[in-house]
């Protein structure tokens, strides 16, 4: 049994674009039983009295076949690398069996058609993805290779599977990785539909001047307090000194400190005072704003702005997220492709 050859082409299968070289996984141990994940008695074909199943075909991918054993590993890992919860029904273990196998029958073609390619993989190139291998795992080649022999594998039959991998690894690079590309302008509309997720995070400082209405249940109060910040708003407009004002004035508990409310971050304040205070340039005083206590005026004082280094990485990152997407697109497109072409029977 293949088991180990298995174990890494369902890992291979986790992560559409992702190779097999980098971050090695740890050895798994034997699953102590997969009956949850077996076919549902009903759904198995017939067998002769005289006769037991110990495999089938459950796939035909042009010259490879993909046996039931080889799903079975399949899933395990997959919920295992997934961490999905195992499913609960037939029908919910019928879905995923598909899902599964679907991805097996991907894999298959990709490593097909990096060998009708002719694709080529160096001894050095392979070495090194062992050494890693060796490496992620506790580095004792000896108890690996224990391990493997145990689930009836030889180090060359890992070696044969990491020189499969590496190459499903540059067959993809060829036919999409190197073929998606991003324009500047691209990055521009991203950036701009972005920027206020990169300003979100930053802070800034305003002050508070409150005039309320007391009594809040008179309309004299009302209307004496809005005639004294509108005055007040005259008075900052003619070069009055904000934090005067607000010592002098305001009925806040941040008038000592000349309405000095500190560096907040995005939701520290209402929104009713927060959005005009953003609109405003360094050193402005917004209209008097009014709440259920008063009028309120706010100057911003300071607020931290978007850096050039800020925004190269915000570009950088619309790059990468942009090619991603386009990578994906494409890969989709050439898998579908590879099936269109393929001689695939499925016995699911």
């Amino acid at each position: 049994m293949r088991h180990w050859l298995r174990w890494l082409t369902a890992l291979a299968l986790v992560g559409a674009l992702a190779g097999c070289r980098g971050t090695p996984p740890a050895l798994p141990p034997v699953p102590a039983t997969s009956g949850s994940l077996l076919l549902p008695a009903a759904a198995a074909p017939a067998v002769p009295p005289d006769q037991s199943v110990v495999d089938r075909v459950v796939a035909v991918v042009n010259e490879d076949v993909i046996m039931m054993s080889e799903l079975q590993e399949a899933l395990i890992l997959y919920l295992r690398e997934t961490k999905e919860a195992a499913p609960a029904t037939s029908t919910a273990v019928l879905e995923l069996q598909q899902k599964v196998l679907t991805r097996m029958v991907e894999h298959r073609l990709q490593v097909q058609e990096a060998r009708r390619e002719k694709v080529e993989v160096t001894d050095e190139e392979v070495q090194q993805t062992l050494d890693d291998f060796v490496r992620k795992n506790g580095g004792d080649r000896p108890q690996i290779e224990e391990q493997l022999r145990g689930q009836g594998l030889t180090w060359e039959g890992l070696r044969r599977e990491m020189r499969d991998q590496l190459m499903v690894q540059k067959i993809r690079s060829r036919r999409v990785t190197r073929r998606a590309n991003v324009t500047e302008s691209e990055v521009d509309a991203y950036v701009a539909a972005n920027r206020d997720k990169l300003e979100h995070d930053l802070k800034y400082r305003p002050r508070h001047i409150a005039v309320l209405a007391e009594p809040p249940d008179s309309g004299a109060a009302w209307e004496r307090a809005k005639a004294e910040a509108e005055a007040l708003a005259v008075r900052l407009r003619n070069g009055a000194d904000f934090a005067e004002l607000a010592q002098e004035y305001s009925k806040d508990g941040s008038a000592a400190a000349g309405g000095d409310l500190g560096w907040l971050r995005r939701g520290e304040l209402q929104a009713l005072f927060e959005e005009p205070i953003l609109r405003l340039g360094k050193g402005e005083v917004t209209e008097p704003v009014r709440s259920a206590a008063g009028y309120h005026l706010f100057k911003l004082e300071d607020r931290e702005e978007v850096t050039p280094e800020m925004l190269a990485q915000l570009r950088q990152q619309a790059r990468d997220i942009l090619l991603q997407r386009k990578a994906q697109a494409r890969f989709d497109e050439w898998v579908q492709r590879l099936r269109e072409k393929a001689l695939i029977v499925e016995r699911l």
